[in-house]
């Protein structure tokens, strides 16, 4: 079962007199058709007229005419008569498109003031139509628009037409348009783009103003000032060592050191590699707050995203694939944020506290652990404290390589030396259970 639809839009078309496919290149007929259509936009019973408008004079029959120009504003009766002219003369190349938007009355007053619309239709609206037409620059289109409220249902009547050729075949070819037919899917463009602009304020800003919050809520993890800094944790210390790590790469890489830095101008790949890694590693922790901000975040989006799915579920639209711009936008700016947040600290970290700090390898992490365990707890066997580490849950702090870790014990401080004895028989002991 189908939605009723709550626009419905119906078009026609008139190809230009030198279109390769016309077959009919009688100039009077046209020069009449287009003469009738502007005298039919303008005609005095079919426009609107609000209390607002009758009271300052807005829209008088000595002064301005219903037809809305590319501006926004209403024509006078000399502009309506020199337009007339105008798309005669345009008509020698370019086709005429001529359409009707055809509302529910109730749907659209319970949503957007049908004045703002139609500020919405000419300024906004139509413009990124004619681009998705590939219309290369709107600017150079002719067009006008009519509120008729002579039917039971509110309608636009509008028309457009090619100044010059406009109409982008390729990057290198541009040309007047010879199609006169208007796709199903630009079609169906255009209803979108009206019915978010129906429904945007009562849905759609709300949403965006909670996404917006969300986003600020999480730069707050990655801005220094804030005391839910992300960044500085001294207890991680795989994340530690990989922020020395990249700190140290940024230093050797610039040859500016003082500058901030900008993730998006990095080319070295080792640099971006480790800064994805940095945030990948972040974002994986489970058990903190920024992961629940961010999963907020994620929901507010797909809340969005589910909004202009029901847009065109609603309007019977399936030969439109939902736009996902904002959203992919979104994802971008807080990502950045993220890689500039990461490589400045790292950079400012490096600099004021790891200069002559060799940068701690990661074999060489469990000596650290160890160490500290042993210190803290002398009661706790070196085996045990082994045995213990071994079999830590956390895959990102568990070593599996016995040989790496060898390597690393041989190195640790003369109060485990011992360690690494009793270490090495558990994996004799362990050969011969096999």
């Amino acid at each position: 079962m189908t939605n009723s639809p709550k626009i419905i839009f119906n078009s026609v078309f008139t190809l230009s007199l030198n279109n390769p496919d016309n077959k009919y290149k009688n100039s009077n007929r046209s020069i009449k058709r287009i003469k009738k259509m502007f005298d039919y936009y303008t005609n005095e019973e079919k426009r609107v007229m609000s209390m607002f408008d009758y009271y300052t004079g807005e829209l008088t029959k000595d002064k301005n005419m219903n037809l809305v120009l590319e501006n926004g504003k209403f024509a006078t009766k000399e502009e309506v008569e020199k337009r007339k002219l105008l798309a005669v003369k345009y008509l020698e190349n370019s086709n005429l498109w001529q359409g009707v938007l055809s509302f529910n009355n109730d749907y659209l007053c319970r949503n957007i003031d049908v004045h703002k619309l139609e500020q919405e239709l000419v300024t906004n609206i139509l413009p990124k139509f004619f681009k998705r037409c590939g219309f290369k620059d709107p600017k150079k289109m002719f067009y006008q628009l009519a509120l008729h409220t002579d039917t039971d249902n509110l309608h636009f009547h509008f028309s457009f037409m090619e100044k010059e050729p406009n109409y982008e075949y390729t990057k290198n070819k541009v040309g007047y348009r010879r199609t006169g037919e208007l796709s199903q899917s630009e079609i169906d463009f255009l209803k979108a783009q009206v019915i978010h602009t129906i429904e945007k304020e009562k849905i759609y800003t709300p949403l965006l103003i909670e996404t917006n919050k969300e986003i600020e809520e999480l730069k707050k993890y990655f801005n220094p000032k804030e005391k839910n800094f992300i960044l500085y944790d001294k207890k991680d210390l795989i994340l530690e060592e990989k922020i020395l790590r990249l700190g140290q790469l940024l230093y050797n890489d610039r040859i500016d050191k003082d500058t901030k830095i900008k993730y998006g101008s990095i080319k070295n790949k080792e640099i971006k590699s480790l800064t994805k890694d940095i945030k990948n590693y972040i974002f994986s922790k489970s058990n903190n707050n920024f992961k629940l901000e961010y999963d907020n975040f994620k929901e507010s989006l797909n809340n969005i995203n589910n909004y202009f799915y029901k847009i065109n579920e609603d309007n019977n639209i399936k030969n439109i694939k939902t736009n996902t711009t904002l959203i992919d936008n979104k994802n971008k700016y807080v990502d950045n944020y993220i890689y500039n947040a990461i490589v400045n600290y790292a950079d400012y970290n490096y600099k004021k506290e790891s200069k002559n700090i060799p940068i701690i390898k990661e074999n060489d992490i469990i000596q650290e652990i160890v160490l500290k365990h042993y210190l803290n707890n002398k009661k706790q066997t070196r085996k045990d404290i082994l045995r213990n580490y071994l079999s830590n849950n956390n895959s990102k702090q568990k070593f599996r390589n016995k040989y790496e870790i060898e390597n690393a014990i041989k190195n640790i401080n003369n109060e485990i030396e011992e360690a690494q004895k009793e270490f090495s028989k558990l994996f004799i002991a362990n050969e011969y259970e096999k």
